[in-house]
């Protein structure tokens, strides 16, 4: 099988010849530490740890133009500026862990209805830079190819949070909701005038709704609110999504999404990412409670890969095969890679999954470990400098 004959098959209910192999996305500051621990830097890493092909569509979905970066304030380690969202932040001015950043919010562009309507001019779906200008030359690499390919949108509350902050959403959600009302389904319309550009004699396998909207225990907002404000924008975008022969919709969503996926279900975005296991989330139960209706990538803990082997296969055995077994799983790392896990346990990771693809014995399994030739000498273990992570002196 092609790896978008797998994904397919995984994902709809077929009889793929294999899971995909897509087990998580290392981040810049995790391929920094593993580089210390031997990985050669002129090395493709998806290529070396076998992932299945994949691409997205180069969609600008952000506002054009952007909003002008400007540095208001600096100290020895902070910044205070404005970023390309329009948002006033302070950040370090060096980051310790980068591709993890930990951003403290101080204003937004968007606090009334005449600054929501200076806010949609700068996202006109139609503006020629919301596709590449290579754009045709891509599009003709499609038709009949061998890899995935998928689409990503901001969904409804992840682009309104970023005008006007989650304090001040939460708050005008009861204040002033017929702006709430006005903002999200301008921002599902927005939506789908650049996904009718984009899926113009394209075919996606996939979309990924980016929403984030859920704390550790619960969502951001109550399930009856998701179903007012949100649903029928949800509804307006798989309609429009499905008679486009779009076969998978997934919601992108941190936090604990139990009390989120049966209105997903309901509206017909079937498949969750990343089931965050400290977020109290449990893919077995899900699995339980759904059946095949809810597929799921993820739900790998990331804070067991930490450790020794033994750890890391007591925690993938615990739920990757049965998983598997279900249909309609990807295993995966419950979010993006985090450096505290070392090369060689990642490594350890992908080695176990494909023997569970396999079908081998796991009792007595041990990896083969020839990737071992392939990496360089450890020079340290590598920790971010923590000082650039203190309040200034």
């Amino acid at each position: 099988m092609t790896s978008r004959e797998r994904f397919l098959a995984t994902m709809l209910g077929g009889k793929p010849d294999r899971i995909p192999f897509m087990f998580g996305g290392p981040r810049q500051s995790t391929l920094e530490a593993w580089y210390l621990q031997g990985l050669p830097r002129e090395i493709n890493f998806g290529q070396f740890v076998g992932y299945d092909e994949h691409e997205g569509l180069p969609l600008n979905m952000g506002p054009l133009p952007a909003f002008e970066p400007v540095v208001l304030e600096e100290t020895k380690r902070h910044k205070i500026w404005i970023d390309e969202l329009g948002a006033k932040r302070i950040d370090h001015k060096y980051l310790p862990t980068p591709g993890f950043v930990t951003r403290k919010w101080l204003e937004f562009p968007v606090k009334n209805r005449a600054d929501f309507e200076q806010m949609i001019k700068r996202y006109h779906p139609d503006t020629p830079e919301r596709l590449p200008a290579d754009w045709e030359q891509r599009r003709a690499r499609y038709p009949g190819r061998s890899f995935t390919l998928s689409a990503t949108i901001p969904s409804m509350f992840w682009r309104v949070r970023d005008w006007v902050g989650f304090e001040h959403l939460c708050l005008m959600f009861h204040d002033d909701p017929d702006l709430v009302h006005d903002m999200m389904e301008y921002v599902a319309d927005f939506d789908l005038g650049v996904l009718k550009r984009a899926l113009a004699g394209v075919e996606v396998d996939y979309v990924f709704f980016n929403e984030d909207m859920a704390y550790k225990t619960a969502s951001m907002i109550s399930p009856a609110m998701v179903r007012e404000f949100m649903w029928p924008r949800y509804r307006k975008l798989v309609r429009f999504l499905r008679e486009r022969g779009v076969s998978l919709l997934v919601m992108d969503c941190d936090g604990h999404i139990g009390e989120l996926i049966p209105l997903w279900l309901d509206v017909g975005i079937d498949t969750v990412s990343p089931v965050e296991i400290a977020a109290h989330n449990d893919p077995i139960a899900y699995r339980q409670q759904y059946g095949p209706r809810l597929g799921m990538f993820g739900g790998i803990d990331k804070r067991e890969l930490r450790f020794d082997e033994a750890r890391v296969k007591r925690e993938v055995m615990s739920k990757v095969p049965w998983l598997v077994a279900q249909g309609r799983y990807i295993p995966q790392v419950d979010h993006g890679v985090p450096p505290d896990i070392p090369l060689r346990s990642f490594l350890y990771l992908c080695a176990l999954i494909k023997e569970i693809a396999a079908g081998g014995d796991l009792s007595r399994w041990e990896p083969d470990r020839a990737y071992e030739q392939q990496l360089g000498p450890i020079e340290r273990m590598w920790t971010p400098d923590l000082a650039d992570a203190r309040e200034d002196e």
